[in-house]
C-alpha cells in the first residue's frame, strides 16, 4: 500500500521553433496586409446570406424550443477493487480535452461537485486523477485516490497543463510528463511504501 507520495519537477524541455525566419516575417506582413480585405469580404458575404435567408424564409421561422435539455447520463469511468467511479460530461475546451463531473460508489466526500479531466492512471491500490481548478486556463492538480481507504490526496498543485502522460521508470517510480504547448514539464513521483 502506498503511504506517501513525493513529487518534484525534474526537467523542462523547450519545444523548438520550426521554419525559416525570413519566410515567417514575410508571412506575417502578408497577413497584416490581407487581413482587412479578408474581413471585409467575409462581412459582405455574411450580409448577403442574411438578406437572402430573410427573404427566402421570412415568416416561416419557428419559435425556438423552450423545453429543458435532457440531462447528460452518467457513464462508467473505471472500476477498481470495490470502488466504481462514474463520469458525466460537463464540457470541453475548444480543440482540447473533455472535462467531467465524477461520482463514486461508495460515495467519497469531496469528489462530487468538482471538475476533473478525462485523464486518469490506475496505479497500485489507487488511481491518479486530474483535478481542474479552472476551465479557462490550464491549472490542474494531481490527485491520488486510494481505492481501499476511500481517501484522496493532492500530490501536486497548480500544474499549467491539461495534456498529461505518465510512465513508470526503471527504478519503480513514476514520471508525469505535462505538455504546456511551449514546453514539456517532467515531474518525478517518488512512491514510498511502508
Amino acid at each position: 500500500m502506498i503511504e506517501q507520495l513525493n513529487i518534484k519537477l525534474i526537467n523542462k524541455i523547450k519545444k523548438p521553433t520550426e521554419g525559416n525566419r525570413f519566410l515567417g516575417v514575410l508571412a506575417n506582413i502578408l497577413i497584416i496586409v490581407l487581413l482587412p480585405v479578408i474581413i471585409v469580404i467575409g462581412l459582405l458575404y455574411m450580409l448577403v446570406l442574411f438578406v437572402w435567408s430573410f427573404i427566402k424564409f421570412g415568416k416561416d421561422f419557428q419559435k425556438p424550443n423552450t423545453e429543458p435539455a435532457s440531462e447528460e447520463p452518467w457513464n462508467l469511468l473505471t472500476n477498481l477493487n470495490d470502488l466504481t467511479i462514474h463520469s458525466k460530461y460537463k464540457g470541453e475546451i475548444r480543440f482540447g480535452p473533455v472535462y467531467l463531473e465524477l461520482k463514486s460508489e461508495p460515495t467519497i466526500l469531496g469528489l462530487e461537485g468538482r471538475t476533473f479531466g478525462d485523464w486518469f492512471f490506475p496505479f497500485g491500490n489507487g488511481i491518479f486523477l486530474q483535478l481542474w481548478n479552472s476551465t479557462k486556463d490550464p491549472n490542474t492538480d494531481l490527485i491520488y485516490l486510494n481505492t481501499q481507504t476511500l481517501n484522496f490526496k493532492t500530490v501536486a498543485q497548480g500544474i499549467p497543463s491539461v495534456n498529461w502522460n505518465i510512465v513508470e521508470t526503471t527504478n519503480g517510480n513514476l514520471e508525469l510528463n505535462c505538455d504546456t504547448g511551449k514546453e514539456i514539464l517532467k515531474y518525478q513521483i517518488e512512491l514510498n511504501s511502508r
